[in-house]
């Protein structure tokens, strides 16, 4: 009986603290897992279980669209009140530029100057960058730059060319008939005889209004008649309406020679621009109505500049750039809401609210919180 009740109890004493045994062996302390948090200096190797983020910024690509009108003088313009009876609009040669509209758009990088390496003894944490599911952290590796050029500019064509080659539907020469005498001998002594003598010769400036004058009151004339109806036949519906335009661009273009030409070219400027000091004004090129759009330094002209207000909704902390000894803890931007406004001249080319990462704080994430894959 002794023996049996001794593997009784040996046997109760397996079952019961076996087990407690196991999931004290399980659920023990564990050796505690090192993180360390730097700042990345350029050129420096990259150890290994590490994780390479960076704060990000925020850049606005600007987009402007500025016209160029070239004022062209019409050739007979010494002669419009002449023929016409009007003046002429254009009496000189010149371009002036004009801004016609302007858009604001924005996208995230990685700021250079705030490179940072996560490092683990143990499972690497890379669960700590979920923060980069809510843009306060960038993973370097899978951001995405602007491919296309800082500055860019291109153009549409004009919408006539700035000179003039229809100046008459009649021939530049004409023939110009002279009775000449010719003196010829007869029997009875000398007689004159007269010859007719043709020449030519090219038209002059004057002749050339004049007929470009002509050809404008006859166009005027047959195109009442084709709206009066007093042709016997004449086109109808469509082809009427067809008719009627075409005739009023002929005359639109014979009265430039007398008026002048405006010429119209529309041109497009892409910027890509990084806000560095919430507090200044920035300018991001000068505007001039003779020269245009210009970013060279000792342009002239009147300043085209970016004004800031922020909403002031993010914590009151310091922003900027972090220097970061090694650390435990990871650090994250919060974006400030801000009013960006494109001014010139006391007129607002573009207005748009948009979060801009590099006017908000920078604050430490604690390293409690900071769990490896193992979720230590």
């Amino acid at each position: 009986m002794n023996i049996k009740m001794l593997l009784v109890k040996r046997s109760i004493y397996i079952l019961f603290f076996l087990p407690a045994l196991i999931l004290t062996s399980c659920f023990g302390p564990k050796p505690m897992v090192e993180k360390t948090v730097k700042n990345l200096a350029p050129g420096s190797p990259l150890p290994g279980r590490t994780v390479l983020f960076a704060l990000p910024r925020t850049s606005l690509v600007v987009r402007v669209q500025a016209v160029k009108t070239t004022y062209v003088p019409g050739p007979f313009r010494k002669y419009s009140e002449k023929y016409l009876g009007i003046k002429p609009e254009v009496n000189k040669k010149q371009a002036l530029w004009s801004l016609k509209e302007a858009g604001i758009s924005s996208y995230t990088e990685p700021d250079p100057a705030n490179y940072f390496t996560l490092t683990t003894n143990g499972v690497l944490a890379e669960n700590a960058l979920t923060l980069t599911r809510k843009g306060l952290i960038l993973d370097v590796a899978r951001a995405t730059g602007q491919e296309t050029p800082a500055f860019e500019v291109t153009s549409d064509e004009p919408d006539g060319k700035p000179y003039f080659t229809d100046l008459s539907v009649k021939r530049n020469i004409i023939e110009k008939k002279d009775t000449v005498y010719r003196t010829v001998m007869h029997d009875t002594g000398f007689v004159r005889i007269p010859v007719v003598k043709t020449t030519e010769s090219p038209m002059t400036l004057d002749e050339k209004a004049e007929a470009a004058a002509n050809f404008i009151i006859k166009i005027r004339k047959r195109r009442f008649k084709l709206m009066s109806g007093q042709y016997d036949t004449y086109p109808r519906d469509e082809a009427l309406e067809f008719a009627v335009k075409e005739m009023t661009r002929l005359e639109n273009e014979y009265l430039a020679l007398f008026l002048g030409k405006k010429v119209h070219q529309t041109w497009y400027y892409r910027f890509l621009f990084t806000p560095t000091d919430p507090a200044k004004q920035q300018v991001l090129f000068r505007f001039s109505m003779e020269t245009g759009i210009c970013q060279n330094d000792g342009c002239k002209g009147m300043p085209v500049y970016f004004t800031w207000t922020t909403a002031g909704n993010a914590p009151d902390l310091p922003s900027g750039t972090v220097s970061v000894a090694d650390s435990s803890r990871i650090y994250y931007r919060i974006p400030e809401l801000t009013d960006v406004r494109l001014n010139y001249n006391d007129r607002i080319l573009a207005q748009k609210h948009l979060f801009i990462y590099q006017f908000g704080p920078v604050l430490e994430l604690a390293p409690n919180v900071i769990l490896d894959k193992a979720g230590k």
